[in-house]
């Protein structure tokens, strides 16, 4: 089980890299700012909510996906343990420390949602902001030389 969750993390690291998600535009500025506020309200309704706010849709239902697999895991290692019988193929504590794992890396995973969230929205106009401070675009030359 340990190493289907170890694919299935490395999976989704793997499709977030190969899938960057380039933003195009055409709202007014006005429209374009996020608000880490918001982000930060709908990432403690879910995690990944906040990430679908900030035009990250691959980031956001992955996310949406891995807490729902843990939250589905961590219940079924739960069934097994309480109503534990002989029948089962593996131990007792087996299913316990199942069960706890699940359950740590969906706290996890909600509070990376938080975190994430709240940070790329203040970052949303990073670029533009990067851009009107840049000192070669003036110039067109280093220490304006």
């Amino acid at each position: 089980m340990l190493r289907v969750i170890k694919n299935i993390f490395i999976g989704m690291i793997l499709i977030s890299l190969c899938f960057s998600q380039q933003k195009i535009d055409f709202r007014t500025a006005e429209e374009q700012a996020k608000d880490p506020n918001v982000a930060l309200k709908k990432s403690l309704i879910f995690p990944g909510v906040g990430q679908l706010y900030n035009d990250q849709k691959i980031k956001g239902y992955t996310l949406i996906a891995a807490e729902l697999f843990s939250l589905y895991s961590f219940n079924e290692n739960r069934k097994k343990y309480k109503d534990y019988n002989e029948s089962y193929d593996k131990s007792q504590d087996y299913y316990l420390r199942e069960r706890n794992r699940f359950a740590w890396i969906a706290i996890g995973l909600y509070f990376y949602g938080i975190l994430d969230s709240v940070v790329e929205a203040h970052l949303d106009d990073f670029d533009k902001i990067v851009k009107e401070n840049d000192p070669q675009s003036e110039t067109g030359v280093i220490d304006g030389k």
